[in-house]
């Protein structure tokens, strides 16, 4: 069985291209109903993501090609092969399970670590296997792939910290409030940057937003999305009284959240915390801010540094990652190397069974007096020591089968001989003994 990865990401296609060979899951699974049709034997499953297109196949036979495969990506999406070919990577065998361990476990995405992909490939086996082009060989390799995400996040906490600037301002305010439920977030604008943090604030169980641009409509839109409430832009002293997060990122030129402004409102806010997240360049708040009683203040800049350091730690546990590859790599290609052993080892078994049949009806002819019970007692000794010899010899030939990379072709050939002169060696027993 031979394994082939034909794809494209971030690193090798503009987004333009990504964004063409990119499928919806409905999408996914008519292709691999196509697929079906015209490679029944063969395994396959596709992995599309904002980032990335893959398609994994598995065969014993010498279809499809890569060619096939091209004809049959540039078919699914109506594209010419010429238009996305000088973008894709062609990976085979253990190339091919390296990549895709590495992209199931993180190491692979824009975001070194991040979480979403798992997800993401788990969904590609879900498809596949709901249209039933995946079989023992992908799925092995799937939930292979699981487990070394599992063990690589595990052992080496590579998707701990955060490193977006909307993640880690959620971030730090959760160190600041343990409970988001109950705090009211101010969001002043309502550009991407604002949203995103709003996003994740939702996902942390925040649920009061007020929302407040100098224009309406805009402030109404993000609130709306968030599940809040849209205010005029005069309202906003009102309201620095009221929040206990402020997320701001307007275009405004100067710093309009002043400290005499923020002092006005602490005046009415009992002493309570309030937590400014300026996204703005230039800055929304006065840098003084900060120094007020009960009150924090990160910029896009001290984000940034905190978003640095833990991609940094994240790149730092990188090679210990890869040596877990290595292993894992290592043992999956060392199964697939055996499975192709198994169609040998079973003709050898048929073999050995066949030369035992044959003597145990010749001794059975000569020894006409044993009873039922004895023969029966006869009949499993001679099982038993056609399984206890060709144990050895299984043995044998799966550690001599069993090597990667460039051993591989020579361990196969070794193989054959064996398994040929096993063969050629029973085929002689049977022919004398049928012949006598």
């Amino acid at each position: 069985m031979s394994i082939l990865l034909i794809g494209l990401n971030h690193r090798t296609a503009p987004v333009e291209i990504r964004e063409q060979l990119a499928f919806s899951r409905d999408g996914v699974a008519t292709a691999l109903l196509l697929f079906r049709n015209q490679f029944p034997t063969a395994e396959a499953a596709i992995i599309s993501t904002c980032n990335r297109v893959e398609m994994i196949i598995a065969s014993d036979s010498e279809k499809p090609t890569i060619n096939d495969v091209l004809s049959f990506i540039a078919q699914s999406r109506d594209l010419p092969v010429a238009q996305f070919k000088p973008y894709l990577y062609t990976l085979s065998e253990e190339q091919a399970c390296r990549h895709f361990f590495r992209v199931a476990s993180g190491l692979d995405s824009m975001v070194l670590g991040e979480n979403q992909i798992v997800n993401q490939v788990k969904q590609a086996f879900a498809s596949a296997s709901e249209q039933g082009t995946t079989g023992r060989t992908l799925n092995r390799m799937f939930h292979h792939a699981f487990e070394v995400s599992k063990r690589v996040r595990t052992e080496t906490k590579i998707s701990v910290g955060k490193v977006s600037v909307s993640s880690v301002a959620v971030d730090i305010a959760s160190r600041i409030f343990e409970d988001f439920s109950s705090k009211q977030t101010l969001v002043i604008g309502a550009g991407e940057m604002a949203q995103l943090v709003c996003e994740h604030l939702r996902e942390h169980n925040a649920s009061r937003f007020v929302v407040t641009t100098r224009t309406l409509n805009n402030a109404k839109a993000l609130a709306e999305a968030c599940k809040g409430t849209a205010v005029p832009f005069d309202q906003l002293d009102a309201q620095l009284a009221e929040a206990d997060i402020v997320i701001a990122a307007t275009s405004c030129p100067m710093p309009f959240l002043t400290v005499e402004r923020i002092r006005e409102a602490q005046k009415r806010r009992g002493g309570r915390l309030l937590f400014f997240i300026d996204l703005a360049v230039p800055r929304n708040v006065d840098s003084e801010v900060g120094k007020l009683n009960h009150t924090y203040v990160y910029d896009v800049d001290a984000l940034g540094r905190i978003v640095a350091e833990n991609q940094q730690q994240r790149t730092a546990r990188l090679e210990v990652a890869e040596k877990i590859l290595d292993d894992e790599v290592a043992a999956f290609m060392q199964w697939l190397d055996q499975t192709k052993l198994n169609p040998v080892i079973e003709q050898m078994y048929r073999d050995a069974r066949d030369v035992s049949e044959i003597e145990l009806h010749r001794l059975l002819r000569r020894c006409p007096d044993l009873n039922d019970a004895e023969r029966e007692a006869v009949t499993q000794l001679v099982d038993r020591l056609v399984n206890k010899f060709m144990h050895p010899c299984v043995s044998v030939l799966r550690r001599h089968g069993s090597g990667t990379g460039n051993s591989t072709s020579r361990t196969e050939s070794t193989t054959t001989l064996l398994a040929g002169a096993f063969r050629a060696a029973a085929s002689r027993e049977l022919s004398e003994r049928k012949a006598g």
